[in-house]
């Protein structure tokens, strides 16, 4: 087996196993990334919180993070597993994950078997990922945020116009998707400044014309997060974008995310990443 991480944030994994090794796939995981696996010589179960489901050779699977899986491989001679953050794909790639790549707010999608040219082109994209990975460049973490995004925009054409036919008909899908439009542009109107209030569970509710209660009922259910979690971690992302922004000054930073003080600003940053405002504009994020 070769591992590489990162950080939290990051983590290429090239498994190659002779059938007699065991292997433990717990720490594949991790509850602040998605995670992305091509079986290449390998079959087995991947189990969901809803669903076990069938892995062959030549297949694709991913989820998101907070879901629950388990892997029972029956034989494993050789896997990619790639996990990445939306923080670390929106800081080193300039990537708005969910409204370029909206298939990745599925709570998990079935192991997709893949044509041979579209599986090879995948697997080089990833053996791509993981020498850069090995290595010392001082861009390294650029480089691999891009080639993860080369990697998504591939799935993306290969194969999510079947699951965007599936989920057509699925409301709470459909629900969940215009959530994360709505906060994602909200978002980029506070950062922009062309927005000085963070909206609340009950604004992004009557947005849809639906109850708060069953807003957060619907998020919780399909994402495992609550729509707090959901708007904390937004508003992390974009001070942390601003504040690498110098010719903005605190002040109105906490101004454009909504905080009518810098204190509640940097009371809000330390417990949500243990860092002021002053020590995240100082180092290197």
């Amino acid at each position: 087996m070769k591992k590489h991480v990162n950080d939290d944030e990051f983590g290429s994994l090239n498994v190659k196993f002779h059938s007699d090794q065991s292997h433990d796939t717990a720490l594949w995981f991790n509850s602040n990334c998605f995670s992305l696996t091509l079986a290449i010589k390998a079959s087995g179960l991947y189990t969901t919180k809803t669903n076990t489901l069938e892995v062959a050779p030549k297949t694709l699977f991913f989820s998101r993070p907070d879901t629950h899986r388990e892997l029972k491989w029956y034989s494993l001679d050789e896997i990619y597993h790639i996990k990445f953050s939306e923080r670390f794909l929106a800081k080193y790639a300039g990537v708005e994950l969910f409204k370029t790549f909206p298939f990745l707010v599925l709570e998990t999608v079935i192991p997709e078997n893949m044509a041979s040219e579209n599986f090879e082109d995948l697997c080089s994209i990833c053996h791509q990922i993981d020498i850069i990975n090995r290595g010392n460049s001082p861009f390294k973490k650029n480089i691999i945020a891009n080639l993860v995004t080369r990697l998504l925009l591939r799935i993306k054409r290969n194969f999510w116009q079947d699951y965007d036919k599936q989920l057509a008909q699925d409301k709470e899908h459909d629900i969940l998707k215009q959530f994360i439009k709505n906060l994602e542009h909200h978002s980029q109107l506070l950062q922009e400044g062309k927005a000085r209030t963070q909206l609340r569970v009950k604004d992004y509710a009557s947005m849809q014309g639906i109850h708060a209660n069953y807003l957060s009922d619907v998020i919780k259910k399909r994402t495992g997060k609550m729509v707090s979690h959901w708007i904390t971690e937004k508003t992390v992302l974009a001070a942390e974008n601003l504040l690498q922004n110098n010719s903005l000054s605190i002040k109105e930073i906490s101004y454009r995310l909504g905080f009518p003080y810098i204190s509640y600003f940097t009371i809000f940053l330390k417990k949500h990443t243990g860092h002021t405002p002053r020590d995240l504009r100082n180092i290197k994020i």
